[in-house]
């Protein structure tokens, strides 16, 4: 299993989000979709559920909405995950 796959079985989706949105490009709604999608959207059943969590995500102010894609907002916090060096990126 390559490392985003077992990501987004093992985390959380809100913080599978926020670590998508750490740099300054973000992730485009299509590719998180695309990525739960292939992933036979586990621990998120369908694309509306992803589309609530991320509206609850962006009230939240811990991403943005740019209307081309999510990016970090003023509240973002570092997943857990992330700070535990629990996988290794390339």
């Amino acid at each position: 299993m390559n490392t985003i796959a077992e990501l987004v079985a093992s985390e959380a989706p809100r913080d599978v989000i926020l670590l998508l949105t750490k740099n300054e490009n973000g992730i485009s709604y299509p590719r998180l979709d695309n990525l739960y999608s292939r992933n036979k959207w586990i621990k998120v059943h369908n694309n509306l559920e992803l589309l609530k969590l991320v509206s609850a995500m962006v009230n939240e102010g811990l991403i943005i909405d740019t209307g081309g894609g999510l990016k970090k907002g003023p509240n973002w916090k570092e997943p857990t995950f992330i700070s535990e060096k629990k996988y290794t990126f390339k």
